[in-house]
C-alpha cells in the first residue's frame, strides 16, 4: 500500500531551495510513500505518536511528518535542511 504524501505551499518551498546534496530528500518521501512509520517519534515519549521525523542526506536534514493511517496519508509538515 502506498500512503498519498500531502505538502502545502511552505513546505513545497522548502523542498525547491534545497542544496543539489540534499537531493536524498526526494529518495525520503518515497520512504514516506511506502513505510512512513520507519521515521522516528516527533516525541521520544510518545513513541507510537503520529507525528514522526524522517533523517537524510547523512542526517543533515530531516523531514517533519504526520502519519494518517485511516486515510493512507502523509502530511509533510516541514523540511529541515542544515547542510
Amino acid at each position: 500500500m502506498a500512503y498519498r504524501i500531502v505538502t502545502d505551499p511552505q513546505v513545497r518551498d522548502q523542498i525547491r531551495t534545497l542544496p543539489a546534496d540534499a537531493l536524498p530528500a526526494t529518495d525520503a518521501m518515497g520512504v514516506l510513500e511506502l513505510t512512513p512509520w520507519n521515521g522516528r517519534p516527533y516525541n521520544e515519549a510518545d513513541p507510537d505518536g503520529w507525528m514522526r521525523q524522517l533523517d537524510f542526506a547523512d542526517e543533515r536534514g530531516f523531514i517533519t511528518y504526520l502519519v494518517l493511517e485511516d486515510q493512507d496519508r502523509v502530511d509533510v509538515l516541514n523540511v529541515t535542511w542544515f547542510g
